[in-house]
């Protein structure tokens, strides 16, 4: 038996697409590696038009930035923050009373002929592994997944259901929400479906203080299950070097940033 799928419905789905395209546009703008790309390109366009007192500048200071991006030490201490607001959760035994773990979704393959396990990106990965984990800890609760997508791939919740079936997770105990686009419209549909009532929520440890600020400000009682932390990792001996790691967790720390910043700004966090 098929896990049963729920539709996420908004009167305004047309112009909230649309805003989040134009949202996702500006975030990947100012994420470092393209935001260093802009700064570079167009100083280069200014060198070819003979402003090279400003053109250089721009230039220098792409690879500036690109250098402090790319540094562990800065970077770790602008993710640390946003991970260690939350601890994992390790005492299940508080739990009792609790019916729902909800997953939150992130990025999964379009490529329908491979295993739905192969499908999710490594951070769906382990938030499903961590929600499973807790769910069959909790043997009166239901495995909740959301998440749909916006640019590409498939809905993260559709996928990330059919690898909780191949696992072995009991159809009749998951509830799937394919429809919601980001993390404020995953909060939405909870609010619709699981009123008040305490749940354990799932997600990225950088991506918690925000997931639980929309839940809380809809009246949600969600319970911190963080998973995927990066900046807590074992720091490489040459972390004073430039790293493609350390630059991941920077674009991390900036794109969950620009997501408070803009939250706030549309009254959906306090």
């Amino acid at each position: 038996m098929a896990a049963v799928e729920y539709a996420y419905l908004n009167p305004n789905t047309a112009t909230l697409m649309t805003l989040n395209h134009i949202l996702g546009a500006i975030i990947t703008l100012l994420s470092p590696l393209p935001l260093v790309m802009l700064l570079a390109m167009a100083g280069l366009v200014l060198l070819v038009l003979g402003r090279r007192r400003l053109g250089g500048g721009l230039v220098l200071s792409g690879v500036l930035l690109l250098g402090l991006f790319s540094n562990e030490p800065v970077a770790r201490l602008l993710l640390s923050p946003l991970e260690d607001r939350y601890p994992p959760l390790e005492n299940l035994a508080e739990l009792e009373g609790v019916h729902s773990v909800v997953v939150l979704g992130s990025y999964a393959s379009d490529i329908a002929s491979r295993p739905a396990t192969t499908r999710l990106s490594g951070v769906a990965s382990l938030r499903l592994m961590e929600g499973i984990r807790i769910h069959k800890a909790l043997p009166d609760s239901e495995l909740v997944l959301t998440g749909g997508t916006v640019f590409a791939g498939s809905p993260s919740a559709t996928v990330m259901s059919r690898a909780a079936l191949s696992l072995g997770v009991n159809p009749l105990r998951l509830r799937t929400f394919p429809g919601p686009e980001n993390t404020r419209e995953e909060a939405r549909i909870l609010s619709e479906s699981l009123g008040d009532a305490p749940f354990v929520l799932v997600t990225s440890a950088s991506h918690m203080p925000r997931a639980m600020a929309l839940c809380e400000k809809l009246g949600l009682n969600p319970i911190p299950a963080p998973t995927v932390w990066r900046a807590s990792s074992r720091s490489d001996p040459r972390r004073f070097a430039p790293s493609s790691a350390a630059l991941a967790m920077t674009e991390r720390a900036i794109h969950e940033y620009l997501g408070l910043a803009w939250s706030k700004l549309q009254g959906d966090i306090d």
